[in-house]
């Protein structure tokens, strides 16, 4: 995704007070977005975060709602030309931990009818994607260090290809329930556990409704340092 794009005037700002210090002191603020989706039938989403807790979930009314609590607001460019939208969220390049680092937090809301390519790049902190209730199509997700929590025990209306990549921490993975999953999965260094879920012929972990389902979530996990478990059925 180009840099060059330019924030639709649909993008409003509210409730902030903005400084342009960028060291470390800078004190936190509250940053309020909406986006409209606009005439396009998809989005493409970049989300890269380098410091912080993100949470991600839908239910919004618009395309998307967010708040960001930080130092240092975040570039945010969409882009919605032609039928396909494009979407960027990234960390200022200055920032670091620092002494705020900690309470760094991105909430982002998105609708539930939007069909929605989203591609998370994270660094360091607290990461819970609740995406059973997003129009997903595609994921990828690469971790840095800390955790991840990731909801796909969604009922979508299409096949979902699922890649993550884990780092240095935990990542635990639920998976649908109501429609068939498969998991190809290799940890890293450390550890892999499943939930609810069986291995076929191919190595691969699935669910109950996989050899029934017409609609499949079909996942690739790569681990790195640390645990990986993967939830199915179970509650």
């Amino acid at each position: 995704m180009t840099r060059s794009l330019a924030c639709l005037p649909l993008l409003t700002l509210a409730g902030c007070h903005i400084s342009m210090d960028m060291d470390d002191n800078a004190p936190m603020q509250t940053v309020t977005r909406t986006l409209e989706r606009g005439n396009v039938e998809f989005v493409h989403a970049e989300i890269n975060m380098s410091v912080g807790g993100l949470k991600i979930k839908g239910g919004s009314a618009k395309f998307l709602d967010a708040e960001f609590r930080t130092p240092h607001p975040p570039e945010v460019t969409y882009d919605a030309k032609g039928s396909r939208g494009a979407l960027e969220i990234r960390s200022p390049k200055k920032e670091s931990w620092g002494k705020n680092g900690g309470e760094i937090e991105w909430k982002l809301k998105f609708d539930n009818q939007t069909p929605i390519d989203l591609v998370v790049r994270l660094g360091a902190g607290e990461t819970d994607l609740d995406l059973s209730g997003v129009a997903l199509r595609s994921l990828q997700v690469h971790m840095g260090v800390g955790e991840l929590h990731l909801n796909l025990d969604g009922e979508y209306k299409r096949d979902v290809e699922v890649e993550v990549h884990g780092g240095v921490g935990r990542a635990e993975i639920r998976l649908p329930r109501k429609m068939g999953a498969q998991v190809d999965a290799k940890g890293g260094i450390g550890s892999l556990n499943t939930k609810g879920l069986k291995k076929d012929s191919d190595g691969r972990y699935v669910n109950a409704a996989y050899e029934k389902s017409s609609r499949q979530v079909r996942c690739v996990v790569r681990g790195g340092i640390g645990e990986i478990e993967l939830i199915g059925d179970s509650e």
